[in-house]
């Protein structure tokens, strides 16, 4: 297992943008160096922790407001540069962890 290296932070967001009707949210590499910590990281290229999804998800849900999750969640993975699925399926097991973790059955993310 590879050590994190924590000066090649940012190197795998990308800039992202989803269009619904005339609106139009973004998301830069920028915002996701922003979110980045000792617990928002990258394991490596294409594989974030599930801290650092559910991080990225949050702030793109605040950015769509009422468009939705699925907007948020679009944000998200083109942000991260993974597919929806991948994106859902970590918040999924962030929150099956958390409730075990914390004995909290009604942590929710999603």
């Amino acid at each position: 297992m590879r050590a994190h290296d924590p000066s090649k932070e940012g190197q795998y967001f990308s800039d992202a943008v989803v269009e619904v009707g005339d609106r139009s949210y973004s998301f830069s590499i920028a915002d996701g160096r922003a979110i980045e910590s000792a617990g928002n990281y990258w394991h490596g290229p294409g594989d974030p922790s599930t801290w650092l999804i559910v991080a990225v998800f949050l702030q793109a849900r605040q950015r769509v407001g009422a468009a939705g999750d699925s907007i948020a969640l679009e944000l998200a993975a083109r942000a991260l540069g993974l597919t929806v699925e991948r994106v859902r399926n970590g918040i999924e097991w962030h929150e099956q962890y958390m409730q075990w973790h914390d004995g909290d059955p009604d942590y929710k993310v999603l």
